[in-house]
């Protein structure tokens, strides 16, 4: 027992990295999977992943609480960091549903969401779960996991600091969602413009017919046709923003870093 305690302290920072992915990644950070579960997931990628580090990676952990905890912050914030730009294109798709939920009216009945404990709007589940589907058909947790593996090639144990965040690859990746929430919500949004302008017509025109009565009926029957009609252009831009966000993510985490070098490149923005 004795030869395994010099590498107690690393094997938690690695497994502190991987706890990270765990908070924040898809499907993963689901309070739908038991807590045990994911914790046993953890642990197993941890002994999976340890053996296979370089030596040089595994440098002496420091002796202070000080020390030692801005150590397991930033493994934390390594693992948050792959986990949150993994997230922001379902996020992002679900705030497409979120806006075309109120334009049509349905906002008015949301609904109980498990897996994120949030309440949401039907549209914003039907696109959250499309975004599941895509990213668990392209491969999303495979990649997931080789940028995470990936990290621990190319980024020492304790050597992400405030200054070496990827300020550039999250920015980018959250620009690129709000670009990709707004090109799947313009389809509905103008035919729910189109739709607007004509009942203004018919009420200024037609005084005596009651278009409030209908008006939502109406919405939301157009809203679906929008929807139906522009799914395969929605299918696209789903697919294409996941994709890229997966290739940022891989290019970021497998960055060429020397063992003395803790200095990380930012990887491109979109």
């Amino acid at each position: 027992m004795e030869h395994l305690l010099p590498h107690l302290a690393p094997f938690a920072l690695c497994l502190f990295r991987l706890s990270g992915v765990f908070l924040f990644a898809p499907l993963l950070a689901s309070t739908v999977i038991p807590g045990k579960v994911r914790i046993l997931l953890c642990v197993m990628l941890a002994l999976g992943i340890y053996p296979t580090l370089p030596d040089a990676w595994l440098r002496p952990v420091p002796d202070d609480a000080l020390s030692l905890g801005m150590l397991v912050l930033s493994e934390v914030a390594v693992g948050c960091v792959i986990g949150f730009v993994a997230m922001l294109p379902i996020v992002s798709v679900q705030l497409a549903g979120l806006v075309m939920s109120q334009q049509m009216g349905m906002s008015l009945s949301p609904v109980f969401n498990p897996a994120l404990e949030t309440e949401s709007e039907p549209f914003g589940e039907l696109l959250l779960y499309t975004a599941l589907a895509i990213f668990l058909a392209m491969g999303g947790l495979e990649a997931l996991f080789l940028a995470t593996a990936g990290t621990f090639w190319h980024i020492p144990l304790g050597g992400m600091g405030i200054s070496t965040m990827p300020s550039d690859l999250v920015m980018g990746t959250f620009v690129a969602g709000f670009e990709v929430a707004i090109r799947v919500t313009m389809p509905l949004m103008a035919l729910l413009l189109m739709e607007t302008i004509a009942s203004a017509f018919l009420m200024k025109t037609m005084p005596q017919l009651n278009i409030m009565s209908i008006g939502f009926a109406i919405k939301i029957i157009v809203g679906l046709l929008a929807m139906v009609m522009a799914l395969g252009a929605v299918h696209m831009a789903i697919e294409g923003h996941v994709s890229q966000t997966g290739r940022d993510l891989l290019a970021w985490a497998m960055q060429d870093r020397g063992p003395g070098n803790t200095e990380l490149v930012p990887a491109d923005a979109r």
